[in-house]
């Protein structure tokens, strides 16, 4: 695992990197599965990350392993400036290489970015899976999935930066276009989740599956805002516990169905 400087506030989420996954903090079991498999698939990268000053000898890493460490650095960065502000140089030098060792890696900028995105897409969609095979009820699944994507943010808060701002762009940049398709994907399956569980019962037969994602994550991204502000990301797991249930009296209604 890559080690180094985490950012400030983060004191909570770095303190689990170090740990086995049968010692994470009983924050709750979605969170507990998530940073396992997180850990146990090398996927929890954003706040480590490598030292800038560095005087031993750099492990020689296949170009996979380097890409992926390109890519973690991306996040951490994106965790502690605008991303924007995250030039080749930049990564570069956090990294304490030079640019020309991030091009023989990437070809440009435009493909380091397409692959951040890559990973997100991919890492959120198995840590999700992972949460959800936990469960049967459909219902149960929407829950899981809910508490999951916080503890992955938690995870990664890099990610709805880089995130957020690559949205505000108009145009069909190859980025853009990799992001929507990411979030298309999203809204998908959690509209096949709650049309399960619709006919199953758990949910009136008036609620709207395509709507009811929109109100889902817009409950992850008032969280994600929140804990910005805040500067500290931990408090979004207690938060989304109480925050599930206030989405579940929405979906449910008023009265008997």
């Amino acid at each position: 695992m890559i080690r180094g400087a985490a950012p400030k506030n983060s004191g909570k989420c770095r303190a689990w990197f170090s740990l086995e996954s049968s010692d994470l903090p009983a924050t709750s079991n979605v969170c507990k599965i998530v940073f396992t498999y997180l850990l146990k698939s090398k996927r929890l990268y954003s706040m480590i990350t490598p030292a800038i000053h560095n005087t031993r000898p750099r492990q020689r890493l296949t170009t996979d392993q380097r890409q992926r460490e390109i890519v973690a650095t991306v996040l951490a960065l994106a965790r502690e400036r605008g991303p924007d502000a995250i030039t080749t140089q930049a990564i570069a030098d956090r990294m304490g290489l030079t640019q020309g060792a991030i091009f023989r890696h990437f070809p440009d900028k435009l493909a380091i970015w397409l692959a951040v995105f890559g990973w997100v897409r991919e890492s959120l969609g198995a840590a999700i899976t992972a949460a959800i095979e936990t469960v049967a009820s459909p219902l149960a699944k929407i829950e899981q999935v809910f508490l999951a994507h916080v503890a992955f943010v938690v995870a990664n808060p890099g990610v709805p930066r880089v995130l957020f701002h690559e949205l505000q762009y108009p145009g069909d940049s190859p980025v853009r276009v990799e992001v929507r398709a990411m979030i298309n994907a999203y809204h998908q399956r959690l509209t096949r989740l709650f049309m399960q569980a619709k006919v199953a019962g758990e949910l009136p037969p008036a609620l709207d599956p395509t709507l009811a994602p929109v109100l889902f994550v817009g409950a992850v991204q008032g969280l994600v805002i929140q804990a910005s502000l805040a500067g500290d990301e931990t408090q979004m797991v207690e938060g989304a516990a109480k925050l599930w249930q206030l989405l579940l009296d929405a979906y449910r209604g008023r009265g008997e169905w």
